[in-house]
């Protein structure tokens, strides 16, 4: 899932919650239920999370979907 994905790649380059929820604008309880799967990510925050981690649109694409 998206959102396993993103966290994934955050914990394994040290990136803090903080640091996303400050990018995002978003309150650190928002970011958390975002990052744990307990709400949804919508397209506009998703392109503010690839801008904030620096990666492609297409970086956290399910490879399986193809």
């Amino acid at each position: 899932m998206l959102h396993e994905k993103i966290k994934a790649f955050m914990n394994e380059r040290g990136i803090k919650q903080s640091f996303l929820k400050e990018k995002l604008g978003m309150t650190a309880s928002t970011c958390n239920a975002m990052l744990n799967g307990n709400r949804g990510i919508s397209a506009e925050e998703y392109f503010k999370i690839c801008d904030a981690l620096k990666v492609p649109l297409d970086y956290f694409k399910d490879e399986r979907s193809e």
